[in-house]
């Protein structure tokens, strides 16, 4: 049995009121708890770089492009269910959105053991099939191996999380990063530093700290925070719900998965550069994930704007709020562009021991990509926002068919740019490219689309404003 309860503080409702003023208030803990999830993923390649040495820093960051195909499918599970809710949130259907909660629920179990199986199965033909150095491939299986174990409960974090932003509560998942992130930091002290396991021990921190972060965000909506309790016997699926996540959420993964099967090309090229370019190309990675952050979490602000207002059927409200928004992330991008310009030195520096024998090359690689990469932050952006804008009206489809087209020209033109010209830069150039791809299709689609269409909830919908 359910009950109704009371609903949580400080959830957003962004069918009324303001603009900017709510999606400020609410980005700044998604801000936070974004900049906790970075944090714990680079203090990884900052012990192992500082505590093991550049060959086991390789080894971390080669597993990175395979680790971002598990997100994924993590975020495209967690999207589909985040805006699928916010819509019936936003369209006050309290009932259909404790039977989502429990859909979802269900449906991540089983998705993310089945990926735990394969993953422990296919980890080394896969780090082997994107030309992982051999020196490398021991450690780097075995890290992979020990993340895999931890999938069902980072989906479950992911999934959560998303629910919980879209129904308005962006202060929870701050809460669970950043328990998450420092009981990880202690972790990866304690087994690499004290207990000396090296790449297992960096994996094993990552793993318990994440789990750790799943039981608090479930636990919170199970405990009926939010309008509605989920009972034992409620954890079942509804199919017509299902098929309503499954639409949002599939092509969501497999834009995703695309994108990140373009990324494990673009690694196998980047490995071909040698073991310091590997390093190096591992603390690029990190140091863009920090800079984009303000970006990131503005757009799964405005992600979640749109959600419920295409459920309210506020059709008026999601443009005007967008227009704004839009002014917001591009000067946002832009101000991380030129920060990370200026900085990239003294942070390039907390990854690599000096006394490493490839730190200078490695400084120096790292220097020359960032820059390259720091003055097209401002286009990401815009392509980050357009995105978001679109995803919480459901339109997940067409933007599954832009960033198909994007990878599919950014693999061959880093192939041209970097392999065989022999210069590592034209790695950048090309992201730079992709990147300005996306961003004037998924501009033209919002323009020009019919991307309203695309609302999951069924009921009036109109040109309503406030």
């Amino acid at each position: 049995m359910s009950g109704r309860v009371k609903k949580a503080k400080r959830q957003f409702d962004f069918t009324q009121g303001g603009y900017l003023k709510p999606m400020l208030m609410f980005s700044i803990p998604v801000l936070f708890g974004d900049v906790f999830s970075v944090l714990y993923n680079v203090v990884d390649s900052i012990v192992v770089g500082q505590y093991v040495g550049s060959h086991a820093l390789a080894a971390v960051n080669s597993s990175f492009a395979i680790t971002m195909v598990c997100v994924a499918i993590y975020a495209g599970f967690g999207m589909g269910s985040g805006v699928v809710i916010g819509q019936i949130f936003g369209a006050k259907q309290m009932e259909n959105v404790r039977k989502a909660v429990a859909t979802a629920f269900v449906g991540a179990f089983f998705v993310g053991i089945t990926m735990s199986v394969v993953g422990l199965l296919i980890s080394r033909p896969l780090l082997m099939a994107i030309n992982t150095p051999a020196e490398i491939l021991d450690d780097a299986n075995i890290y992979l191996r020990i993340y895999m174990c931890g999938c069902a409960t980072q989906l479950f974090y992911f999934m959560t999380s998303g629910l919980m932003r879209s129904m308005g509560d962006s202060q929870t998942p701050m809460q669970a990063l950043i328990l998450c992130a420092v009981l990880n930091i202690v972790l990866d002290i304690t087994f690499v530093v004290v207990f000396n396991m090296g790449c297992a021990g960096v994996a094993l921190a990552t793993v318990i700290s994440q789990a750790l972060s799943a039981v608090m965000v479930v636990s919170r909506v199970l405990m009926g925070t939010y309008g509605f309790k989920i009972g034992r016997k409620d954890l079942k699926l509804d199919f017509e719900i299902l098929i309503m996540i499954l639409k949002v959420g599939v092509p969501s993964a497999i834009q995703q998965l695309v994108n990140s099967l373009g990324l494990l090309l673009v690694q196998s090229y980047a490995n071909s550069f040698g073991t310091n370019l590997v390093a190096s190309n591992g603390i690029i990675q990190k140091l863009d994930s920090f800079a984009l952050i303000p970006v990131q979490a503005l757009g799964q602000t405005i992600t979640m704007f749109n959600a419920q207002n295409v459920g309210a059927g506020k059709l008026d409200r999601v443009k005007k709020g967008n227009q704004k928004a839009m002014t917001l992330i591009f000067a946002v991008g832009a101000i991380a562009g030129v920060f990370l310009f200026f900085c990239v030195g003294p942070m390039y520096r907390l990854f690599i021991n000096p006394n490493d024998p490839g730190s200078a090359q490695i400084l120096e690689i790292g220097q020359t990509s960032v820059q390259i990469l720091a003055f097209f932050y401002c286009v990401t952006a815009i392509q980050q926002g357009y995105m978001a804008v679109l995803r919480g009206a459901g339109a997940a489809v067409p933007v599954m068919i832009i960033v198909i087209g994007s990878t599919i020209m950014y693999v061959p033109l880093t192939y041209l740019m970097a392999v065989r010209t022999g210069h590592y830069e034209g790695l950048y150039w090309a992201k730079n490219a992709f990147n300005t791809i996306m961003a004037v299709g998924v501009v033209c689609y919002y323009r020009f689309g019919n991307w309203q269409r695309f609302r999951a909830v069924k009921g009036p919908a109109g040109p309503a404003g406030d």
